[in-house]
């Protein structure tokens, strides 16, 4: 009887799969000394990708597999372009919103309880001071996207009924309470949905300059009640109006200082939550990219 033939299988080094997979995907993905500015490789499976010498300036790399990625010699960042258009976006709803604030704060100050304005200034009041801590909740919880959204979504709603009602005219609204109601709701609805959209991007610019200025003349509000309390000699309330005033004061510093980062940020190479394990960024040129909750990488 003749035996059987016994095929031979040999065994598969793991180091040898490895090398030719990396080989594999680098050239595969090879996208070295390429202009992929604005480009997004979001969730994208680049390990091994050579991207090096290429310019990747506003590329969107976030939660991308980059291990053992080449990004030698790139030149990352925001390009001049998207900073002056959203320096341009940060100005315009700085002027726009000071305008309104002051205007409404200066026809609010020395309205007393007995007068129907009254009720118009609480409002005011509240909505300053309900904008001041959401944009307080953006700057302390600004690497929790979830309570950021929501921080966003409220300051830009808002500020957008607010904006509504100054622009609009409150006597507009009186009289066509309907149309008012609805100019006032549909501002709400737009601006709160792009803060919700895009806490991170030109949208959470705007809202957050926006909550700025609002913190500054919340601040300036509180200066006003303090200094009323002190002059009547109700020195008690004075200073914990004075003592809130402060707080607020030091709170706008802090804004100005993040906002400065989110102008920065915009439209800027972001690795957020990627993979980044023995990525090379030899002599690359990083500027403002946002590295946040990357994996291995080494600055």
């Amino acid at each position: 009887m003749s035996r059987g033939v016994r095929l031979y299988s040999p065994t598969v080094n793991p180091v040898c799969i490895r090398i030719f997979v990396k080989r594999y995907n680098s050239s595969e993905f090879n996208f070295a000394n390429q202009d992929l500015q604005n480009r997004s490789f979001q969730k994208r499976n680049l390990i091994g990708a050579d991207f090096s010498g290429a310019d990747i300036r506003g590329c969107d790399f976030s939660k991308a597999l980059l291990r053992e990625a080449n990004f030698k010699e790139v030149k990352a960042g925001q390009t001049l372009t998207h900073l002056i258009i959203t320096i341009i976006v940060a100005v315009v709803v700085a002027i726009a919103t000071f305008h309104a604030i002051s205007q409404i704060l200066f026809n609010v100050l020395g309205v007393t309880p007995e007068e129907p304005a009254w009720f118009y200034t609480l409002v005011f009041f509240s909505v300053l001071g309900i904008v001041t801590v959401a944009s307080a909740v953006r700057v302390i919880n600004h690497t929790r996207l979830f309570i950021k959204r929501v921080a966003t979504t409220v300051s830009g709603a808002l500020l957008g009924a607010l904006l509504a009602l100054f622009y609009r005219g409150i006597t507009t609204i009186q009289n066509q309470p309907q149309v008012g109601i609805k100019t006032l709701i549909l501002s709400a609805v737009i601006t709160g949905l792009l803060g919700f959209c895009f806490p991170r991007g030109l949208a959470g610019v705007g809202i957050g300059v926006g909550g700025t200025v609002a913190a500054y003349g919340f601040a300036f509000l509180l200066a006003a009640v303090a200094f009323a309390h002190l002059s009547t000699l109700h020195l008690v309330w004075g200073l914990v109006w004075g003592s809130l005033c402060v707080g607020a004061i030091a709170l706008v510093m802090l804004l100005l200082v993040e906002n400065v980062k989110e102008i920065t940020r915009c439209f800027a190479t972001s690795f957020r939550s990627a993979d980044l394990t023995n990525a090379n960024f030899e002599n690359a040129k990083l500027g403002n990219t946002d590295f946040s909750k990357a994996v291995g990488y080494r600055s």
